[in-house]
């Protein structure tokens, strides 16, 4: 607790426990701090680190904190979370339902909402009438400038086929909040039930809100934000589908979608000189062999070259979901497309010739590199990598590495590594066995006693060689350093 309160019956609390602590001076004297003269903005402060039950908690010991849990800026930003049915299979859905005091809070401060995120976890169905006549008053009176929609799981042609859509009636209070924005200026739909018809859904509702064509400026479709998976075929827009929509938002800055929707039309609409200059163009690279509406675009030259004459300081941030070979990347990726982020998630899968391609062609831009996937023997490729992309600042690499290239990468950057994370499990240290035959399955040692050794090499350790490697990191980079511990 951030301080203690004595609580006297129901709702009665003391003031003078809450306000008054005791404080120890530099000189080693004892002073009684009075916290009720902090202004309130710095209570609201403290209470946007709280969880929403503690915040309710806190707000209830004093008059002071309970003015500062009503504050408006305290409810700028919310989630609004439900649970939704375990599968779409039956013909009578499962209402959603939130935690009850989310609800309470809503109908309450609902007003103040501007950066907005509903999710729905699981499949999204239907919601009671009551639920709907809350979020419809909340998207009619709130002023919002951000909002986030992932409302349930990604649509698959599995899901459609063989299950039922959401209550129109719901989905139609969804879009409420769409169809009602005046001053919005960032929209993510991370997930949204592709049942009906394209003309009569979310996107013909963005289409038909004008004020939205002023005002919005960043809009990512199906987007991946820190997902480790995602429905693996899902429904999406097409092409095409996809140009006619970002066509209606002349005053986009930014612009993420998944690879099946995009085209060279697409980069030469974004590139004209009638709309505003793109500064960000974000790609969920989503490939599937022999899946036709999975391929890889073919992304022309020009059409790259366009955008940056366009804006010279347009770049591309590029999310690799499934394997993907180095050539199905290079006919997106030509050596003009900017790239300034390159992110490979879990159940992605990175080539050594993938790594050279991004050394080779997009030294002078790439800033980020994430490779959060099992890979292995890239030893020499991380070493070229961060020495030849002068501008790389942010590394994580969770494949395995060698306690002597971790050593080398750190120090090629310094203290100008802004981060710089890798796996500890994946961490190898250099053992006997390291020059021997990896074909080579047994051996005799001194004794001449027969071992296995890929075992030997498992079990090897050296606690000298890690402990060395995190002071000389440490030392590279400026501050405390260790390899991170991922959770499987």
């Amino acid at each position: 607790m951030l301080f203690p309160f004595t609580k006297y019956g129901q709702g009665t609390y003391t003031n003078k426990s809450i306000h008054l602590k005791k404080c120890k001076m530099a000189d080693g004297t004892d002073v009684m701090a009075d916290f009720s003269t902090l202004p309130d903005v710095v209570w609201v402060r403290i209470l946007q680190y709280l969880p929403l039950r503690d915040r309710q908690e806190v707000a209830s010991t004093c008059h002071l904190l309970h003015d500062a849990f009503n504050h408006p800026s305290l409810w700028r930003r919310q989630v609004l979370t439900f649970i939704g049915d375990k599968d779409n299979s039956s013909r009578k859905g499962i209402p959603v339902y939130p935690a009850r005091h989310n609800m309470e809070l809503t109908k309450q401060f609902g007003q103040y909402f501007q950066d907005l995120t509903i999710r729905v976890i699981s499949h999204f169905r239907t919601m009671n009438s009551d639920l709907r006549e809350l979020l419809v008053q909340v998207a009619e009176n709130c002023r919002l400038e951000s909002l986030t929609l992932d409302i349930g799981k990604q649509t698959s042609q599995f899901h459609k086929r063989y299950g039922f859509p959401p209550d129109p009636n719901a989905i139609a209070t969804l879009e409420t909040f769409v169809k009602t924005a005046f001053r919005m200026k960032h929209l993510a739909i991370m997930s949204w039930p592709m049942f009906k018809d394209k003309n009569e859904s979310l996107f013909m509702a963005l289409k038909s809100n004008e004020k939205l064509r002023d005002n919005l400026e960043s809009m990512t479709l199906f987007w991946l934000d820190g997902a480790e998976w995602s429905e693996r075929e899902p429904l999406l827009l097409s092409a095409d589908d996809t140009v006619d929509l970002v066509r209606h938002f002349p005053y986009l800055t930014c612009l993420g979608l998944r690879s099946p929707m995009v085209n060279n039309g697409l980069l030469e609409m974004l590139a004209e000189t009638s709309r505003a200059k793109l500064r960000t163009l974000k790609l969920v690279i989503h490939y599937l062999w022999q899946k036709r509406n999975f391929a890889v675009p073919q992304i022309e030259q020009k059409s790259w070259t366009a955008l940056l004459n366009r804006n010279p300081d347009f770049r591309v941030e590029v999310t690799v979901f499934l394997a993907t070979p180095t050539m199905e990347l290079a006919s997106m990726l030509t050596p003009e497309a900017p790239v300034s982020y390159f992110r490979f998630i879990k159940y992605s899968k990175l080539e050594s010739s993938s790594l050279v391609k991004i050394y080779t062609q997009y030294s002078g831009t790439l800033t980020t590199f994430h490779s959060l996937c099992d890979s292995y023997e890239m030893d020499s490729e991380l070493i070229l990598l961060c020495e030849k992309c002068e501008l790389l600042t942010d590394l994580i690499y969770h494949g395995e590495i060698y306690v002597n290239t971790v050593k080398c990468i750190s120090k090629s950057r310094g203290r100008k590594w802004k981060r710089f994370e890798l796996k500890d499990s994946s961490i190898k240290i250099h053992t006997e066995f390291d020059n021997i035959d990896n074909d080579l399955v047994l051996q005799r040692n001194e004794q001449g006693e027969l071992i296995q050794l890929r075992l030997q090499r498992f079990l090897a350790t050296d606690d000298e060689q890690l402990r060395t490697m995190r002071e000389e990191v440490s030392s590279a980079i400026g501050e405390p350093w260790k390899p991170t511990v991922v959770k499987s």
